[in-house]
């Protein structure tokens, strides 16, 4: 069995703390939102789930494996990326790998799955005229036939077999349910996409530095997004004039992306505020007075 890494470990260790990079086992401190503990550990024992990506996703092929796919065609390419940014060697455009690896985290964390039920239960209706069509490649993809386990808010939860027509019931304010693999990989793989192929290339990116001995924090929702009046609104949110998107990268070097041009005046103490609201269970840092600050000042998203 093995241990699949939700948010990625090359990602994880960008935020160890300064005094034990150099020595063999680094650590970094993490700290659990439901009761405020500190700690320190390993990023390797951090955002791991027991063969979470063991499955095709969306692939044509039945045979592939997003957990292969992620390590050598997204988190290599990407760590290497994200190194020569660090280090001030990339200069243009923001690297391709590390978007597509943005692209991954901003859809395949264990919170995705909440949120996705929460966003399908509000968001019940199919039948609302669609503001665009999907991104290039979707339409076409190929069409897999097996069972699906649903959910309704009201109706609760059954499996329709691989010949039964979905469409009536997704009308009916059924969808997949995201806590099932299969399900949650196609999700992901397909939510990946929309974020490279869509969300991404619409928004003004720039970086963010936090003054010497301030830190950014990582959570376990490493990407996230809203606008002012909801932080916990679903992807399409990110069409609003005002919609943002914040992607913490190290603990000296946060991504943020936006519609509008306007200046925009933040702290590093504002950001870990959203960082922690958005995560679910847990959060890390550099130190353990940054960790323990952002949880004491974690603002409340409902």
């Amino acid at each position: 069995m093995s241990k699949d890494h939700y948010v990625s470990r090359f990602h994880l260790s960008e935020f160890c703390d300064p005094n034990s990079v150099n020595t063999p086992n680094p650590w970094l401190w993490i700290g659990t939102i439901a009761d405020g503990s500190v700690m320190r550990r390993s990023p390797k024992n951090v955002a791991t789930s027991a063969n979470l990506f063991a499955g095709p996703g969306a692939f044509d092929n039945p045979e592939a494996r997003v957990e292969s796919f992620l390590a050598n065609e997204v988190e290599s390419p990407a760590a290497f990326a994200l190194r020569a940014l660090r280090n001030g060697k990339c200069s243009g455009d923001l690297p391709p790998e590390l978007m597509r690896y943005l692209a991954w985290a901003a859809s395949r964390s264990l919170p995705m799955q909440r949120l996705e039920i929460r966003w399908a239960e509000r968001y019940t209706s199919t039948k609302e005229r669609m503001v665009e069509s999907p991104p290039e490649g979707l339409a076409n993809a190929a069409v897999r036939h097996r069972a699906v386990r649903l959910l309704h808010p009201e109706q609760g939860q059954r499996t329709i077999l691989e010949n039964e027509d979905t469409a009536p019931l997704l009308d009916a304010g059924w969808f997949p349910d995201p806590t099932e693999r299969a399900n949650f990989l196609e999700g992901v793989h397909i939510q990946a996409h929309y974020f490279q192929a869509r969300w991404f290339p619409r928004l003004r990116w720039f970086t963010l530095k936090p003054p010497p001995k301030s830190y950014f924090i990582l959570g376990d929702r490493p990407v996230g997004w809203g606008v002012p009046e909801c932080l916990n609104a679903p992807p399409a949110c990110l069409r609003d004039p005002d919609a943002f998107l914040i992607a913490p990268l190290s603990h000296s070097l946060a991504l943020v992306g936006r519609n509008s041009s306007k200046p925009w005046a933040v702290t590093p103490e504002q950001i870990n505020r959203i960082l922690a609201g958005w995560s679910h269970d847990w959060i890390v840092g550099p130190t353990s007075d940054c960790v323990d600050a952002a949880l004491r000042h974690r603002i409340t998203i409902d």
